[in-house]
């Protein structure tokens, strides 16, 4: 603006000094009717710069009158309502497309219309997701939200930097005790409680994230199985006996559900406490909670009696089903049955090849001494 002003204000100096320093002023012969005048392009010059000025002031003056009236009060007002209102359409059709950049300057143009609390609120959610946090901040000081500022600060600080969460527990857990149904601030301390592998302090949030549908249930089903088996695995590091008291503290609701189960599972495969492990998969196996399916991908089958006495009477019922064959082959194999686990993971082979069953059938062979066979069966693991 300032480049422009100055261009006109040299071409204007440059038309009324060229013609005076060469001695030739020219004229303007204006002939209305009957009536002539003539005079010098200088003075012309002069003459429509005033006129201007004076047609600008007039017509300010005639505006001010006119805004003074009811008429014009509400004319005006609605003319800039309905500017503030495109702005603000505009700014919502940005957000939409992903253009957080437009989006904010749009918002900024409602605001100076209207200054409504929902533009500085727009344009501050606009502001932090092009990474201005300063002017986000700015903004929220206009929304008319104070009371709610600390949680924004905060949300903005951990989206900045989510390392810094250390350094804000104190002041994230007051925030939680003050706002414990804030979507975004929930979401944002579970994403740092793990960050720092604080679980105690996550466990408390997982039934509001689950009933405000914070996470999707595959996300959340990893976060809340990720949470207890490694509150589990703390207490069993205690000894054999914590592990079983942690679980018991649990209620009941809690210990049926199928994720806090595996999760419960999954401690006593890694602490080695096979007749425990036994019978909480069986009971899920019983419950429909897991499948044969499930605690083979996730290394859960373990050879005890009673997931035995469930697998044989599977395969009695289904002896062409591969996940029953991998599982008796795996615990024949955990026990020393080799020949038993041969037959059966050849057959699991045959009718479903994975890498795991080749892998378990080459270590089959190797214990029989067959190098030959268990050659030929790593080729294939490689291959699957």
């Amino acid at each position: 603006m300032k480049t422009a002003l100055v261009i006109v204000v040299l071409l204007v100096v440059g038309l009324l000094v060229g013609p005076l320093w060469s001695g030739n002023t020219g004229y303007v012969l204006l002939s209305i009717g009957q009536w002539t005048v003539e005079t010098s392009v200088v003075a012309a010059l002069i003459l429509l710069v005033i006129a201007i000025l004076v047609l600008r002031v007039v017509f300010a003056f005639i505006a001010r009158l006119v805004r003074g009236t009811k008429w014009g009060m509400r004319w005006f007002g609605e003319r800039r309502q309905q500017k503030a209102e495109t702005a603000f359409h505009e700014a919502l059709v940005a957000l939409n497309d992903g253009d957080y950049a437009g989006s904010s300057r749009a918002a900024n143009r409602a605001w100076q219309l209207r200054k409504q609390p929902n533009d500085a609120l727009l344009a501050a959610y606009s502001a932090q997701h092009i990474g201005d946090l300063k002017q986000a901040r700015e903004w929220l000081t206009h929304s008319g939200k104070t009371a709610d500022l600390a949680v924004s600060e905060m949300l903005y600080a951990l989206r900045d930097n989510p390392d810094s969460i250390s350094s804000r527990l104190t002041d994230l857990k007051a925030l939680l005790r003050d706002y414990p149904r804030h979507p975004e601030l929930i979401r944002a301390a579970i994403m740092g409680y793990q960050r720092l592998h604080r679980y105690d302090d996550l466990v408390g949030l997982l039934p509001v994230a689950r009933e405000l549908k914070l996470f999707s249930d595959t996300q959340y089903a990893a976060i809340e199985e990720e949470t207890y088996y490694a509150l589990m695995l703390a207490a069993g590091r205690q000894g054999a006996t914590k592990l079983q008291d942690y679980w018991q503290s649990l209620r009941r609701d809690e210990r049926r559900d199928a994720i806090i189960r595996r999760a419960y599972l999954r401690a006593l495969v890694t602490f080695d406490h096979t007749k425990a492990a036994d019978k909480v998969a069986a009971r899920a196996l019983k419950r429909g909670e897991l499948d044969i399916a499930d605690l083979l991908q996730n290394n859960l089958l373990v050879a005890g009696p009673e997931l035995r006495d469930i697998v044989q009477d599977g395969l009695k019922k289904k002896p062409d089903d591969a996940f029953l064959l991998q599982a008796i082959g795996q615990m024949a194999l955990t026990t020393k049955d080799y020949a038993l686990a041969q037959r059966a993971l050849r057959r699991a082979a045959e009718l479903a090849p994975s890498q795991r069953v080749w892998l378990d059938l080459a270590v089959t062979y190797d214990a029989l001494g067959d190098t030959a066979n268990a050659l030929q069966c790593y080729r294939e693991a490689m291959r699957a």
